[in-house]
């Protein structure tokens, strides 16, 4: 059973995002920024939600809230699924206006920073609508996006096989995630996901092993625009001694329920849950 929750994110004069850094103390997504909201109550819409918890977090009331978009997703730390109601609002107000009743501080955040700070899931869903939203690309733009081509390739125990990223890596550092990369001028995202397969891992794919899965919108703050990045997945009988590591600190197959609760990227935060509850998954593993 999924948990209906509302979240505001209100944006200042320079298309800054009012989040909150919760503390060490917080259920859910301890120590990390995130979104300002929580759960919808017994007989409250979520609308009446949103404008509730915006008042109990930061004493800001009277703010005309539209309603972005809703969407699910899982709830790493709380082991459920949940169902968000997403609320943006064009402001006037600073820092010095917002009274944070909640975590270590609610302030307005430069998106294209948040890539530095310890980012909770809820993000990764929710920026990308609101740095595209119409409302937000009318007053500050939007840049232009990347295309992305990434695989996510399963072995015969339904492993997936991951990119442990180094310290280096220009996007999402540190963190796992999918094999692949930008899309040269004029590439098809499925011929690029096949050249970027082999140069990372040295494994030369044969024509027809991978699929599409799905194209997800991620929001990358290093470059500030909304991405789109394709993901096509595969079955492939090779093992961790089959692959040559050319980028980041390791890449190998991993397991499952591992690989969900891993520190990935914003793309394997999308992408690994949704490929492992799909039917892809499935028919791919024949399960």
């Amino acid at each position: 059973m999924s948990r209906r929750v509302a979240a505001v994110v209100l944006v200042d004069r320079r298309g800054w995002l009012l989040l909150q850094e919760r503390d060490e103390n917080a259920p859910v997504n301890p120590d990390q920024w995130s979104l300002v909201g929580g759960a919808v109550e017994d007989g409250e819409s979520d609308h009446e939600a949103a404008v509730r918890e915006l008042a109990e977090e930061t004493e800001v009331a009277g703010v005309e809230l539209s309603h972005v978009d809703t969407f699910s997703y899982f709830c790493d730390d709380c082991g459920e699924g949940h169902d968000l109601a997403l609320y943006l609002a064009l402001t006037d107000l600073t820092d010095r206006e917002v009274v944070c009743h909640e975590g270590r501080q609610i302030v307005f955040v430069d998106p294209r920073t948040i890539h530095t700070l310890r980012w909770g899931r809820n993000l990764v869903h929710a920026l990308p609508r609101i740095i595209g939203h119409p409302a937000y690309v009318e007053r500050f733009g939007r840049s232009e996006p990347h295309g992305f081509g990434c695989v996510l390739l399963v072995d015969a125990q339904g492993r997936l096989l991951l990119q442990e990223r180094d310290e280096h890596a220009p996007i999402d550092p540190d963190r796992w995630g999918l094999s692949g990369g930008h899309l040269e001028p004029g590439e098809d995202p499925e011929s690029g996901a096949y050249r970027e397969v082999e140069e990372e891992t040295g494994v030369r794919l044969g024509p027809g092993t991978l699929e599409p899965f799905a194209t997800f919108e991620v929001f990358h703050p290093g470059y500030g625009s909304v991405d789109h990045v394709h993901v096509y997945v595969g079955r492939v009988d090779l093992t961790d001694d089959d692959i040559d590591c050319h980028e980041g600190r390791r890449i190998v197959f991993v397991e499952p329920e591992r690989a969900r609760h891993l520190d990935l990227t914003m793309t394997g935060v999308l992408a690994v849950p949704a490929f492992l509850d799909s039917e892809h998954y499935r028919r791919l593993t024949g399960d």
